[in-house]
């Protein structure tokens, strides 16, 4: 026994001496010019485990460019070789235990030398370069002449739907910058849109951080999900752009025009489009900017105060309903100079929309103890006009501070005329009233906003102070008419009451708002920060609306209860603390803004104030750590004041739906949002692999709600409520990856959200949960120049119950799914086609086919040394195009299908040219 244990004694020390004295790895080389034969010192060489892209180890050559990196394990590895100005040098290498792997000389090439011959190493699309995923344009192959949203859909992690709305990494994507700075505007589709693929050198997607965040270099977790277009240096002097008229059947025209000037840093734009068969219409993020539908109040994080947002009308969105007619215009002009010290960029758009269409609604409402449905039927025509100027000028003073100056405004009008048809039908489908509904109105609306922003560095890192003044003002005048009659029916089908209403109503809200900020940051010891900052705003507003009964053949007769003049300040006094510890590994935050309002109603109908002062509190807290330097995880939590919308208090009634009505309610108090959010990125450089999940979970106490009343002549009345905590989540699991060996990109995604609400149904409560599933998935495939392939998939699972009646459950499937084909054929022919089948399973209340199965196609004709392309494109193939919404919301379930283009041809001539100088040019 003895003996066997001594002997086991024996093993185990060899073992563990075998172990400690194990043989580890090197590498050696140097690093030289290939041009100049001269040893180029303090170049960055790196290793990187091959199989997983984690980074082994890094050092820079010595002053006669030697490297040697020592005590390396054994196995497969990448070397990645970077210096200024030069092109990365990557190369695979497998070491072995206890041997010297000497990889000799390694020359690195001048990247101006690239731009005439090009030596390819490693096809590496896409790689990280700190927080930012960036893919090499030309390594993603797309048809000729073809604009930036076409090779944005051949990315990985990269989606972007019929609108133009962008996908990233499963966030929206707010800004998209051409060579960092934006480009006419907000709107990423003017950018994606008119930029040609083949001018793009690199796509950078990231997190831009708050300007305060850049400027201080303490990460305040404030971030907008942004692309970058970094052009090709070629094309950054001379100019660039394209010409583009067509026309065809049925009366269906599209024109386009965009030139790009180029002089150094001095870059200027221009571009105008004619077209109706392309809405175009502002974008998503513009949709929330401009619209601003109903009076707000709303408390801004990152500015730190309360905002207001005025009441501006849905005025330059087309959102696909109806059939538009788009005039737009824009010049572009940004300029650096004097070592980059000052910067100045500013843009002018115009904008004209003309929309007519006719759209039919279907809606199920639940009650507590009955169903009822309502069919509307509408004829809309609207006319909308803007022009808009935005610019900055930035200076920096001296080697500490720098001065901001920024404006934006606008002016315009709106026309809108609408005929109205809707029935009521009770749960056995017979008539319970019949409306018949005319309106016109016609606004006029003006807006600027000015902001001055002054930063100050000191001398101990980390110690900053900023000041902000801003000042917006806005100014909406609208008057319109209603013409109203509605039948209403008895049990028998008979009519038993009639009721007409003829009235001409004047709107005008105007609103000024001044705000300054200070915030100062204080190192308390390496990488720890103090930030403090002190708001104080000041918000006049005014409301005045005005509605006059038709009397002996005038408008003369002002109905009281449908008219008030208020007027509105709020004066709000905000200060904050938060702490931060900013480390190599991870980054933690936590604080809280803490703000005083003091909000005063005057009705000066009736003389009379109403006054209330309230306390808000805003904490926030956020964590994130770097695992490896491609993969990250983080989480965080912001809570927040939702305050009343002047539309929602307002103890006044909206009648122009008769049959729908809203009533103001001055008691109601706000609500609080607690948002709690988590992310992890996982990016494989080597492997172009990326895996993303995020989740999103908000909280709502005393959560803004609607009440609602209906009597037995289907009338209904609503005003907002107060009611208990509601809630909502968010949940995102996406994969891309690049397969180079086989030209093919792969992208999966799932997709979850749903919540809790609460609404109140004839004074009974009433809970509703819903639930949505999607999954998508996307291959692009192509050979250069020759053939390129997109797959898109997604499906959908929606449902819905509420509490009133448990008994009725929504619940539908949805299908889409989309191929797009492009091939070269013999003599400079290229050949498109695209096949769009969406599937809408029909349900026991909307129980008509909504499938549609769109076929387009088209054929190009390459000419003058591929500057020009002569193309003939079909839509709808099949004259199968359904303008089609489902929604489901609270206690009732909708289905709107309206005017959408169909079946058309195109004929079209293009012009891309370009001019570029032989040498750039630093102005």
């Amino acid at each position: 026994m003895t003996k066997c244990l001594s002997c086991l004694l024996t093993a185990l020390f060899c073992s563990i001496l075998q172990l400690c004295t194990a043989q580890t790895s090197s590498v050696k080389g140097t690093v030289t010019d290939t041009a100049n034969q001269k040893k180029l010192s303090n170049a960055v060489v790196t290793l990187i485990k091959k199989s997983d892209s984690t980074l082994i180890k890094f050092i820079r050559a010595d002053k006669n460019g030697d490297f040697s990196m020592t005590d390396l394990p054994d196995g497969d590895f990448a070397v990645i070789i970077s210096y200024p100005s030069f092109a990365d040098y990557v190369d695979y290498i497998r070491l072995s235990p206890g041997k010297t792997l000497e990889l000799g000389s390694i020359n690195l090439i001048n990247k101006a030398i690239l731009l005439k011959e090009i030596i390819i190493k490693q096809d590496n699309a896409m790689r990280m370069k700190g927080d930012t995923m960036e893919y090499a344009a030309d390594s993603f192959k797309v048809r000729a002449n073809a604009n930036a949203e076409e090779l944005l859909k051949t990315m990985p992690g990269i989606q972007v739907d019929k609108d133009g709305k962008i996908i990233a990494q499963g966030q929206e994507v707010q800004k998209v910058l051409v060579d960092g700075e934006e480009f006419f505007s907000d709107d990423p589709t003017v950018a994606t849109r008119n930029i040609r693929a083949d001018a793009v050198d690199k796509v950078q997607v990231f997190d831009k951080k708050s300007d305060q965040a850049t400027f201080t270099g303490i990460d305040d977790g404030e971030k907008t999900k942004t692309i970058n277009l970094k052009l090709k240096e070629d094309k950054k002097n001379g100019y660039f752009g394209k010409l583009s008229a067509g026309g065809g059947l049925k009366d269906k025209f599209s024109n386009e025009a965009m030139i790009n000037f180029f002089k150094g840093k001095r870059k200027m734009s221009a571009f105008g489009t004619m077209s109706n068969v392309n809405g175009n219409g502002l974008n998503w993020q513009d949709r929330s900017k401009y619209a601003g539908s109903e009076d707000n109040f709303e408390y801004d994080d990152d500015y730190g105060d309360f905002v207001y947002n005025g009441s501006g009308g849905d005025n330059m969105y087309f959102n696909g309903n109806g059939l538009p007619t788009v005039w737009t215009a824009g010049a572009h002009f940004s300029n650096k100079w004097n070592e980059n010290k000052h910067n100045f960029n500013t843009s002018y758009l115009f904008k004209k929309m003309n929309v007519a269409g006719l759209d039919e609604t279907k809606t199920q409402y639940i009650l507590p103890d009955t169903l009822y449905y309502m069919n509307q039927k509408n004829n809309n025509f609207s006319q909308r006009m803007r022009h808009s100027l935005n610019g900055k000028y930035e200076v920096q003073l001296d080697s500490s501070s720098t001065l901001k100056i920024t404006f934006n405004g606008y002016k315009g009008i709106s026309e809108n005329i609408n005929d109205s048809y809707q029935e009521s039908l009770n749960d056995k489908a017979e008539p319970v009233n019949y409306n018949r509904r005319n309106t016109s109105s016609k606004a006029d609306e003006a807006s600027l906003t000015t902001s001055i922003l002054w930063r100050k560095k000191f001398k101990k890192t980390g110690r900053t102070v900023s000041v902000r003044l801003e000042e917006n003002y806005s100014n909406t005048g609208a008057d319109g008419f209603l013409d109203a009659k509605t039948d209403y029916f008895n049990a028998e089908g008979d009519v038993f009451q009639k009721d007409t209403i003829n009235q001409q109503k004047y709107n005008s809200s105007k609103m000024l708002s001044l705000n300054g900020k200070v915030t100062y940051t204080e190192p308390v010891r390496k990488d720890n920060f103090i930030i403090l900052n002190y708001g104080y705003s000041n918000i006049h507003s005014s409301s005045d609306r005005k509605t006059y009964d038709y009397n002996n053949g005038k408008y003369n007769e002002i109905n009281p209860m449908l008219s008030n003049d208020y007027d509105f300040l709020i004066t709000t006094n905000a200060g904050g603390i938060a702490y931060r510890i900013a480390k190599k590994k991870y980054n933690i935050s936590f604080g809280s803004d803490l703000a005083y309002q003091a909000y005063r109603q005057t009705d000066n109908y009736k003389d009379s104030s109403f006054n209330y002062n309230r306390v808000n509190l805003f904490p926030k807290a956020n964590f994130s750590y770097n695992i490896k330097p491609q993969t990250r995880i983080g989480m965080g939590y912001n809570g927040r004041t939702q305050q009343p919308t002047l539309q929602q208090i307002q103890p006044v009634a909206e009648n122009n739906d008769p049959l729908n009505i809203f009533i103001g309610n001055p008691q109601l108090d706000r609500a609080f949002n607690h948002n709690l959010f988590v992310y992890f990125n996982d990016y494989k450089v080597l492997k172009s692999r990326g895996f993303n999940i995020n989740g999103n979970l908000n909280i709502i106490d005393n959560t803004i709600t609607t009440s609602s009343m209906v009597d037995t002549l289907g009338r209904r009345e609503y005003k907002s409520v107060n009611t208990g905590a509601t809630y909502n989540y968010r949940t995102y699991m996406g994969y891309g990856i690049r397969f180079a060996s086989i030209k093919t990109s792969l992208n999966v995604n799932l997709n979850t959200n749903g919540g809790k609400n609460i609404n109140f149904i004839n004074g009974e409560k009433n809970i509703t949960n819903n639930q949505s599933y999607s999954g998508g998935l996307g291959a692009y495939y192509s050979q250069e120049n020759k053939l390129g392939i997109s797959l898109r998939t997604n499906t959908g699972y929606n449902t819905s119950v509420s509490s009133i009646r448990k008994d009725v459950k929504t619940a539908y499937w949805t299908q889409n799914y989309n191929l797009e084909t492009w091939i070269q054929l013999p003599a400079k022919f290229d050949l498109g086609t695209e096949l769009n089948l969406n599937i809408r399973q029909k349900t026991s209340v909307f129980d008509e086919n909504r499938n549609a199965f769109i076929w387009n196609a088209s054929i190009s004709k390459r000419m003058i040394k591929d500057k020009c392309a002569l193309r003939f494109e079909i839509k709808d193939i099949l004259n199968q195009n359904i303008g089609f919404n489902r929604n489901i919301s609270s206690n009732f379930v909708t289905e709107n299908t309206y005017t959408t283009l169909r079946r058309f041809w195109l004929l079209s001539f293009t012009w891309n040219f370009t001019k570029n100088n032989a040498q750039a040019e630093n102005q």
